[in-house]
């Protein structure tokens, strides 16, 4: 009998040792020294699904520190630290200790996993270029437009060598997914993936990876994008004109309420854009207006999907471009909208040459 029960203490015991073991083995550590951050809450989101959730916080002490402990994730997955103004994105896979630092520029550094440590990096390259294009946005009435665009287009494409150069280096990294999902201000995507090359290394990135993480999530939403612009490329090569074809048609009312076919500007180069009109920020709206003025073969078809017809009616009155109204979301329908906003361009002859590009690469 005494050695029955001691054998099952002993047991009880030894498994209770495993368990420990086990659940410390699975503990994922963040923690580091941000001065900015002293005295006030850090937060770590996660950011798997398209909006981020916030999963933990602390509070830093007087000097900075802090630390967070949780379980360690059992798939590959990606958080965002927030810590006063500043921002980064690390992955996390197993048993992981992260800790954080601000180096000479004010940016957010990671020491720990080399996986972990690229994503943290590309995302300050991100902060940066956000920062510098906000500082040319509002040096608006200072700077002809037209160098303004410049500027923004060689600073991203000082960004993608940095991105491509992660990416191409190993294609089923975590820094690979998240340069090619990475999105800058004003919804500027730095990959354009009807652009053949930009479409290539998004095939690379996306087959390697179901290659060795099948049935992932992130592999999935590869796939998705990857099958995505096979279709975009099948419906524009149906929207291909002949004289006689026209746009798929919308015929939607304006703040005047006249309705305004799609039809009746087919003969010039187009921009359909969904985006309400309420929601845009004046910035981006005084952006849109300078473009459509300097560019006169263009016209603007702008489809909102405002409950509030009154007050889409207020605002769209300011605006010279053609602003309509769709009250029951049936364009979203026909043009098969995943989000908002989303841009549709068609040129002169009638052709369908892209979609949802960044405003810096329209071309007809």
């Amino acid at each position: 009998m005494k050695n029955t029960t001691f054998f099952k203490v002993l047991t009880f015991v030894f498994l209770t040792l495993i368990y420990v073991s086990c659940q410390k083995e699975r503990t994922l550590t963040v923690s580091g020294v941000i001065p900015a951050a002293a005295g006030k809450m850090v937060y770590v989101d996660s950011i798997t699904s398209s909006s981020p959730v916030c999963t933990d916080s602390a509070m830093a002490d007087e000097n900075g520190h802090f630390e967070l402990r949780r379980n360690a994730v059992k798939r590959m997955s990606f958080f965002q630290l927030r810590a006063d103004s500043l921002y980064a994105v690390f992955c996390a896979d197993s048993t992981e200790n992260i800790d954080f630092k601000v180096g000479l520029r004010g940016e957010l550094l990671l020491d720990g996993d080399e996986y972990a440590s690229h994503v943290c990096n590309l995302s300050q390259h991100v902060r940066a270029t956000n920062r510098y294009i906000r500082t040319l946005m509002q040096m608006g009435s200072k700077c002809p437009p037209k160098q303004i665009k410049q500027l923004i287009y060689a600073r991203v494409m000082k960004y993608r060598e940095k991105a491509d150069s992660l990416v191409k280096a190993n294609p089923v990294s975590p820094v690979s997914y998240y340069a090619l999902n990475a999105k800058l201000i004003y919804n500027i995507e730095p990959y354009d993936f009807n652009d053949e090359e930009d479409y290539r290394l998004l095939a690379i990135v996306a087959n390697r990876w179901d290659m060795v993480r099948p049935n992932n999530v992130y592999s999935n939403h590869l796939l998705a994008k990857l099958a995505s612009r096979e279709a975009n490329k099948r419906v524009g090569d149906g929207l291909l004109f002949s004289e006689k074809a026209t746009f798929v048609d919308l015929n939607l009312p304006n703040a005047k309420h006249n309705r305004v076919s799609l039809n009746s500007i087919k003969d010039k180069n187009v921009i359909l854009l969904f985006w309400n009109l309420r929601k845009m920020d004046h910035d981006v709206l005084e952006r849109i207006k300078s473009y459509y003025i300097s560019n006169p073969d263009v016209e603007i078809y702008h489809v909102s999907f405002d409950k509030d017809v009154d007050a889409f009616d207020k605002v769209a009155a300011h605006y010279p471009w053609i602003c309509v109204n769709d009250v029951e979301g049936k364009s979203a329908v026909t043009y098969n909208l995943e989000v908002t906003p989303s841009v549709f361009l068609f040129n002169k002859n009638g052709n369908f040459v892209g979609k949802n590009i960044p405003f810096i690469g329209y071309k007809f």
